[in-house]
């Protein structure tokens, strides 16, 4: 073998070497992924365990104006509710007070849609007539909402009810059906 012939296999033998070694890197460099994206946890989660709330509202029942208080009690998509308002009328204040049980729609995140039902009674108090007695009657309601929270423990609530009960009346002798809308606003406090 010449020298030439050596050299001329050298340069093959190295350029073959090169090759392979930048096949080699381009195969690791794809190889190579951008690094995952850590998932942000959602700023509210039902699933974690109990949580309880305190939702003071007010709001609109008719031409009345509403004001109360509901405490909750959240697990995962149930919760259970005690709620208590005030209704100021013309001639007359109502306080509902109810049992109510709560699907969320969603457990997680900052908007939290709901639907609710629940029962309870109903206080018609007369504010200016004389001789007038306080009525208490049984109701169910049903309506729906949506929380939407601000931070982990403070949000914004935002409700629409229907309320039925029933009323005997003493002047005809029967009973009357009685339907009340009630759309509130409020706010929530969330604990864990």
């Amino acid at each position: 073998m010449s020298l030439s012939s050596k050299s001329l296999y050298r340069a093959i033998a190295l350029a073959a070497a090169l090759s392979a070694g930048i096949t080699g890197l381009r195969a690791q460099a794809t190889d190579i992924k951008p690094p995952a994206k850590v998932a942000q946890p959602p700023l509210v989660d039902f699933g974690e365990g109990v949580t309880f709330e305190i939702s003071p509202h007010t709001g609109l029942m008719g031409s009345s104006g509403t004001f109360g208080l509901k405490m909750l009690m959240n697990y995962s998509s149930l919760s259970l509710e005690i709620a208590g308002e005030q209704v100021i009328g013309r001639t007359a204040n109502l306080y509902p007070i109810s049992l109510n049980a709560i699907l969320n729609l969603s457990t997680r995140g900052r908007l939290l849609p709901y639907g609710s039902v629940g029962a309870g009674l109903f206080l018609t108090v007369p504010t200016n007539a004389l001789g007038a007695e306080t009525v208490s009657t049984l109701g169910i309601n049903f309506g729906g909402g949506a929380r939407y929270y601000i931070t982990r423990s403070f949000g914004i609530r935002l409700e629409g009810k229907q309320y039925i009960t029933s009323v005997s009346s003493d002047r005809d002798l029967k009973d009357e059906l009685l339907f009340f809308q009630e759309v509130s606003l409020g706010v929530t406090f969330l604990f864990r």
